[in-house]
């Protein structure tokens, strides 16, 4: 891929444009916005387009045909450092920054960030899933934030600001990428495998999700938009039939198949689905000048259940107490 063909975020790559050209591309950069819409590509851009062979970085223009951008695309080449979380483990783990115990700081990232680059004159390393860092792998990641080598860039990518460690936000820029519009997201989305019929019902699909594109292309795809309209329908009951509420978002995540991964899509993109509702009863509250406190429990209750499947909490449980609590609902003011 190359930068012509990159789906939007033509603001991030004219910034960055200007800083290769300045010779000031450098340090650490945050990468926030909703999951599947190009911060991995990207990503992956930047650092074909600084470890090229063929062509100066400042063309932004990689060749795509030389050794080194044959390597980036294939993930293998040595200068491009790329960790992520383990579908297996709710946090990034401390090991892939700085080693195992018993060898502390002798492999990791930010050991190797710091070796000279074999191929090129630069370094580049990755860091998905920065979500999930913990405090203790935030506090192995300071030192390179704060003090890079001179030939590295550091990129970490990350749904939002506001999930990350204030020690990560306060040492490096944060660059937003928003979801696409228009052609883009039709686009986008048939790259995941969803076809939407025109531009609004691709745009349409992107809000109900969030902005998260592999969640909207679920909501494109087999019996997910019949799925939708039930759950629509049980979230505007009142009151909420809890015991109803849950064994249909169980038998949907169920028909996710065994692995959990999937799984854990199908129920984010429920309580994604859940957050969007509310936040539509709670705006057409506002304007019939309602209190709307039942709306804005709900609310926050569904996007507390959205943090909780990423803390790889039992699904069972998390899908009975969320159907309990938004019924609870009923109790509150109206």
């Amino acid at each position: 891929m190359n930068w012509d063909e990159l789906l939007g975020h033509r603001q991030q790559r004219d910034w960055f444009a200007h800083a290769i050209d300045k010779r000031r591309l450098g340090g650490a950069f945050l990468f926030v916005g909703p999951a599947g819409i190009g911060k991995r590509t990207f990503a992956k851009l930047l650092a074909k387009t600084v470890l090229c062979e063929t062509n100066e970085a400042r063309e932004m223009n990689p060749c795509g045909a030389c050794e080194a951008c044959a390597q980036v695309e294939a993930g293998t080449h040595p200068d491009l450092l790329q960790i992520a979380k383990p579908a297996d483990k709710s946090t990034l783990p401390v090991e892939l920054l700085i080693g195992p115990r018993e060898a502390r700081m002798q492999s990791g990232l930010c050991h190797d960030i710091h070796l000279r680059p074999f191929r090129g004159r630069r370094r580049v390393g990755i860091v998905e899933d920065a979500d999930y860092l913990s405090v203790e792998a935030g506090n192995c990641m300071l030192k390179t934030l704060e003090e890079p080598p001179p030939s590295a860039v550091m990129i970490l990518i990350g749904t939002s600001a506001q999930k990350q460690l204030p020690t990560i936000r306060s040492r490096c820029p944060t660059l937003r990428f928003a979801p696409p519009v228009g052609e883009d997201a039709v686009a986008l989305l048939r790259m995941h495998g969803a076809e939407a019929e025109t531009v609004e019902q691709a745009e349409h699909a992107i809000e109900l999700a969030g902005g998260d594109i592999p969640q909207a292309a679920a909501l494109l795809q087999g019996n997910a938009g019949e799925f939708r309209d039930t759950l629509a329908a049980a979230l505007d009951q009142q009151p909420i039939d809890a015991i109803a509420l849950a064994r249909n978002v169980s038998t949907y995540v169920d028909d996710a198949g065994k692995d959990a991964s999937p799984r854990r899509a199908r129920m984010r993109e429920v309580f994604g689905v859940a957050v969007q509702h509310f936040r539509r009863q709670l705006r057409r509250a506002a304007e019939a000048q309602q209190a709307g406190d039942r709306e804005l429990y709900r609310l926050d209750r569904c996007l507390q259940a959205l943090a909780e499947v990423d803390r790889n909490a039992n699904q069972a449980t998390l899908i009975e107490t969320w159907a309990t609590d938004l019924q609870r609902g009923k109790e509150l003011p109206v």
